[in-house]
């Protein structure tokens, strides 16, 4: 029994013990824990060496390599930071247009309701208008036909009948009774101060 507790304590303290192994992003160790993800993401696949493996001439290119590394990292941090604000940017202009734009289909349409309503009563004060002149047609129709269809002129000692009914008669008859008076002098206009 004890030799069975032993052998179970020293597989738990075997298997608590750490891990010397450095995870390497293609030809490089990764500096960090977002590295490595970021690598992963792309390549979907991390290395483990040792390193017991790693030398001391291999330690100085690793500084240099992992120097690199850092860079290289600070500056894709950047570009994104940079691609991340530039994104919001494009949102807000967006996000501008799109109210300029609800805002001009709005005064359009208050426009649109407007000149519709002023037609509307222009059509209304026309159509009251055509019912007040057909009106006064009626009345003066229905007075016409009640008074007498001729029409008795007493120009000097001429005499004429005029039927109402016969336009050109009434037409001829007057340019003949006009045909033998001079016309009218423009010229004399009286002056007025």
């Amino acid at each position: 029994m004890k030799k069975l507790i032993l052998f179970c304590l020293f597989i738990i303290v075997a298997g608590c013990e750490s891990n010397k192994g450095v995870y390497w992003c293609g030809d490089h160790p990764c500096i960090n824990k977002k590295e490595k993800e970021a690598y992963f993401k792309k390549t979907m696949t991390v290395e483990i060496r040792n390193d017991e493996n790693i030398n001391m001439n291999n330690k100085s290119e690793f500084e240099k390599i992992s120097k690199q590394a850092m860079i290289n990292e600070k500056k894709r941090i950047l570009k994104e930071r940079e691609l991340k604000k530039l994104a919001k940017k494009q949102l807000k202009m967006k996000i501008k247009e799109e109210k300029k734009l609800k805002k001009q289909a709005k005064l359009e349409e208050k426009l649109r309701i407007k000149n519709e309503k002023e037609l509307e009563k222009k059509i209304k004060l026309e159509d009251k208008k055509m019912k007040k002149k057909s009106v006064k047609k009626l009345t003066k129709e229905k007075s016409l036909d009640s008074a007498k269809k001729s029409i008795d002129v007493n120009i000097g000692v001429v005499k004429n009948e005029f039927n109402i009914d016969n336009f050109d008669n009434i037409v001829k008859d007057i340019t003949k009774r006009n045909s033998s008076r001079p016309f009218p002098d423009i010229n004399n206009v009286p002056n007025q101060l």
